[in-house]
Protein backbone atom coordinates (compact mmCIF):
# COMPACT_ATOMS: atom_id res chain seq x y z
CA UNK A 1 0.00 0.00 0.00
CA UNK A 2 3.07 2.70 0.91
CA UNK A 3 4.57 1.11 -2.63
CA UNK A 4 0.84 2.54 -4.29
CA UNK A 5 1.07 5.55 -2.23
CA UNK A 6 4.17 6.62 -3.52
CA UNK A 7 4.03 5.84 -7.06
CA UNK A 8 0.90 8.01 -7.07
CA UNK A 9 2.79 11.09 -5.39
CA UNK A 10 5.15 10.90 -7.14
CA UNK A 11 3.12 10.77 -10.87
CA UNK A 12 1.18 13.79 -9.12
CA UNK A 13 4.90 15.99 -9.04
CA UNK A 14 5.68 14.68 -12.36
CA UNK A 15 2.45 15.95 -13.79
CA UNK A 16 2.21 19.28 -11.77
CA UNK A 17 5.86 19.93 -12.66
CA UNK A 18 5.39 19.02 -16.93
CA UNK A 19 2.04 21.58 -16.59
CA UNK A 20 4.27 24.35 -14.98
CA UNK A 21 3.98 27.43 -16.74
CA UNK A 22 7.86 29.50 -17.15
CA UNK A 23 7.96 33.01 -16.89
CA UNK A 24 10.65 35.72 -16.11
CA UNK A 25 10.78 39.44 -16.17
CA UNK A 26 12.25 42.48 -14.82
CA UNK A 27 11.55 44.54 -11.17
CA UNK A 28 11.71 47.65 -9.70
CA UNK A 29 10.92 48.58 -6.10
CA UNK A 30 10.96 51.02 -3.30
CA UNK A 31 13.14 50.71 -0.45
CA UNK A 32 13.45 51.42 3.09
CA UNK A 33 17.37 50.46 3.93
CA UNK A 34 17.90 49.54 7.82
CA UNK A 35 21.19 49.29 9.52
CA UNK A 36 19.87 47.32 12.46
CA UNK A 37 22.24 47.28 15.74
CA UNK A 38 25.13 49.15 15.09
CA UNK A 39 28.27 48.56 16.72
CA UNK A 40 31.78 48.70 16.93
CA UNK A 41 33.83 45.51 15.95
CA UNK A 42 35.35 46.01 20.30
CA UNK A 43 32.18 45.31 21.22
CA UNK A 44 30.57 49.33 21.70
CA UNK A 45 26.58 49.72 20.50
CA UNK A 46 25.60 53.18 19.04
CA UNK A 47 22.13 54.03 19.91
CA UNK A 48 19.85 53.81 16.96
CA UNK A 49 18.98 52.00 14.10
CA UNK A 50 19.17 54.18 11.10
CA UNK A 51 16.81 53.89 8.24
CA UNK A 52 16.95 55.27 4.61
CA UNK A 53 14.92 55.13 1.48
CA UNK A 54 16.19 53.54 -1.73
CA UNK A 55 15.71 51.50 -4.83
CA UNK A 56 16.18 48.33 -6.29
CA UNK A 57 16.23 46.70 -9.55
CA UNK A 58 15.74 43.15 -10.37
CA UNK A 59 15.31 40.33 -12.94
CA UNK A 60 13.66 37.19 -12.18
CA UNK A 61 13.21 33.44 -14.07
CA UNK A 62 10.43 31.11 -12.72
CA UNK A 63 8.18 28.47 -13.08
CA UNK A 64 4.39 28.22 -12.30
CA UNK A 65 2.45 25.32 -11.37
CA UNK A 66 -1.22 25.54 -9.88
CA UNK A 67 -1.30 27.07 -6.88
CA UNK A 68 2.66 26.96 -6.32
CA UNK A 69 5.66 28.72 -8.01
CA UNK A 70 9.51 28.59 -8.16
CA UNK A 71 11.86 31.59 -8.77
CA UNK A 72 15.26 32.82 -9.35
CA UNK A 73 15.81 36.43 -8.95
CA UNK A 74 19.13 38.88 -8.99
CA UNK A 75 18.44 42.27 -7.68
CA UNK A 76 20.89 45.30 -6.92
CA UNK A 77 19.79 47.23 -3.71
CA UNK A 78 21.06 51.25 -4.70
CA UNK A 79 23.61 52.66 -2.31
CA UNK A 80 22.02 54.76 0.63
CA UNK A 81 23.74 56.58 3.01
CA UNK A 82 23.40 55.82 6.91
CA UNK A 83 24.94 58.08 9.86
CA UNK A 84 25.73 55.71 11.98
CA UNK A 85 27.00 57.38 15.18
CA UNK A 86 28.02 61.32 15.45
CA UNK A 87 30.67 61.39 13.10
CA UNK A 88 30.20 58.06 10.78
CA UNK A 89 28.54 57.61 8.07
CA UNK A 90 28.57 54.53 6.17
CA UNK A 91 27.52 54.38 2.07
CA UNK A 92 25.91 50.55 1.26
CA UNK A 93 24.86 49.16 -1.80
CA UNK A 94 23.96 45.12 -2.48
CA UNK A 95 24.34 43.08 -4.96
CA UNK A 96 21.83 39.54 -4.48
CA UNK A 97 20.86 36.86 -6.04
CA UNK A 98 17.63 34.43 -3.96
CA UNK A 99 15.20 31.13 -4.83
CA UNK A 100 11.99 31.97 -3.62
CA UNK A 101 9.63 29.23 -2.98
CA UNK A 102 6.06 30.73 -2.96
CA UNK A 103 2.35 29.29 -2.58
CA UNK A 104 0.23 31.15 -5.07
CA UNK A 105 -3.46 30.65 -4.29
CA UNK A 106 -5.92 31.82 -6.39
CA UNK A 107 -6.88 32.04 -10.41
CA UNK A 108 -4.39 32.82 -12.71
CA UNK A 109 -5.62 36.49 -13.56
CA UNK A 110 -5.42 37.14 -9.85
CA UNK A 111 -3.65 35.57 -6.87
CA UNK A 112 -2.13 35.74 -3.77
CA UNK A 113 1.79 35.25 -2.78
CA UNK A 114 3.20 33.89 0.62
CA UNK A 115 6.66 32.90 0.18
CA UNK A 116 10.24 33.13 1.43
CA UNK A 117 13.53 33.21 -0.31
CA UNK A 118 16.76 32.08 0.47
CA UNK A 119 20.29 32.81 -1.51
CA UNK A 120 23.12 35.45 -0.61
CA UNK A 121 24.45 38.95 -0.66
CA UNK A 122 26.92 41.18 -2.03
CA UNK A 123 27.36 43.80 0.07
CA UNK A 124 29.74 47.02 -0.27
CA UNK A 125 30.03 49.34 2.83
CA UNK A 126 32.50 52.39 2.23
CA UNK A 127 32.89 53.88 5.63
CA UNK A 128 33.77 57.86 6.19
CA UNK A 129 34.36 59.23 9.62
CA UNK A 130 35.62 62.21 11.52
CA UNK A 131 36.70 63.86 14.71
CA UNK A 132 38.12 66.84 14.96
CA UNK A 133 40.39 67.21 12.71
CA UNK A 134 41.05 63.20 12.37
CA UNK A 135 39.41 61.36 9.60
CA UNK A 136 39.66 57.85 8.35
CA UNK A 137 37.75 56.59 4.98
CA UNK A 138 38.23 52.99 4.34
CA UNK A 139 35.83 50.41 2.91
CA UNK A 140 34.82 46.65 2.55
CA UNK A 141 32.73 43.83 0.89
CA UNK A 142 30.92 41.26 2.36
CA UNK A 143 29.36 37.90 1.21
CA UNK A 144 26.33 36.71 3.38
CA UNK A 145 23.82 34.29 3.62
CA UNK A 146 20.39 36.09 2.98
CA UNK A 147 16.66 34.82 3.37
CA UNK A 148 13.78 36.97 2.57
CA UNK A 149 9.80 36.90 3.30
CA UNK A 150 7.70 37.72 0.69
CA UNK A 151 3.79 38.70 0.67
CA UNK A 152 2.02 40.13 -2.58
CA UNK A 153 -0.65 39.51 -5.42
CA UNK A 154 -0.24 38.97 -8.88
CA UNK A 155 -2.02 38.01 -12.32
CA UNK A 156 -0.69 36.83 -15.59
CA UNK A 157 1.52 39.88 -16.54
CA UNK A 158 2.34 41.75 -13.04
CA UNK A 159 2.79 40.83 -9.39
CA UNK A 160 3.34 43.27 -6.57
CA UNK A 161 5.24 42.22 -3.33
CA UNK A 162 6.02 43.50 -0.08
CA UNK A 163 9.59 41.82 0.78
CA UNK A 164 11.62 41.26 4.15
CA UNK A 165 15.77 40.85 3.18
CA UNK A 166 18.08 40.10 5.42
CA UNK A 167 21.36 39.81 4.33
CA UNK A 168 23.35 39.36 7.50
CA UNK A 169 25.69 41.55 9.69
CA UNK A 170 28.34 43.00 7.51
CA UNK A 171 30.87 45.38 8.14
CA UNK A 172 32.76 48.36 6.91
CA UNK A 173 36.57 49.74 6.72
CA UNK A 174 39.20 49.77 9.19
CA UNK A 175 42.66 50.29 9.35
CA UNK A 176 44.63 53.61 10.25
CA UNK A 177 43.10 57.06 10.79
CA UNK A 178 44.70 60.51 9.84
CA UNK A 179 46.58 60.27 13.25
CA UNK A 180 47.55 57.00 12.82
CA UNK A 181 45.23 55.31 14.67
CA UNK A 182 42.87 52.68 14.88
CA UNK A 183 40.14 52.96 13.33
CA UNK A 184 37.80 49.98 14.28
CA UNK A 185 35.16 48.30 11.64
CA UNK A 186 31.57 49.28 12.18
CA UNK A 187 28.88 46.56 11.67
CA UNK A 188 25.10 46.15 11.42
CA UNK A 189 22.84 43.66 10.50
CA UNK A 190 22.13 44.65 6.90
CA UNK A 191 18.29 44.67 6.53
CA UNK A 192 15.78 46.06 3.36
CA UNK A 193 11.85 46.34 3.27
CA UNK A 194 11.04 46.51 0.14
CA UNK A 195 7.42 47.11 -2.07
CA UNK A 196 8.43 46.03 -5.26
CA UNK A 197 6.32 45.88 -8.83
CA UNK A 198 7.34 42.91 -11.31
CA UNK A 199 6.57 42.77 -14.52
CA UNK A 200 6.16 39.08 -16.31
CA UNK A 201 6.53 38.23 -19.81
Amino acid sequence: MKFIIKIVLFSFFIFNFSQAAEYSGFSIGYTKHIAEDPHDSQGSSYLSDPEENGFVIGYFSGDKSGESAFEWEASYYSEVSQKLTSGVTVDVSTLTQMLNFMATPGESDFYGIFGAGLGYGYTMVDTSYKSGSTTFNGDNNNWNFAYQLILGFGGDKYEVVFKRSHFGEVKGGSGKTSANGTYSADEFDNIYNSIVYKIKF
